[in-house]
């Protein structure tokens, strides 16, 4: 699973049965719940994942998180 801060937000991101799947992730629980209004095309590629949450997201930036950042 590829994880993202997005702006102060833990994001996970799998591709499971051809399809992206989102999560929110806690990691001080270790649990995920599974974003459903967010849908990220099957046609997007791995390396296009940051800039496609940024866009997203986008209204969540702020001046100490302008960017989402990819974890791991």
């Amino acid at each position: 699973m590829m994880v993202y801060d997005v702006f102060g937000r833990t994001i996970g991101i799998q591709k499971a049965q051809g399809e992206w799947q989102v999560f929110l992730l806690d990691e001080s629980t270790g649990k995920r719940s599974r974003v459903t209004g967010v849908v990220i095309p099957d046609f997007v590629g791995e390396d296009e994942i940051t800039g496609w949450l940024d866009d997203i997201y986008h209204e969540s930036a702020s001046i100490t998180r302008p960017c989402v950042v990819r974890l791991k």
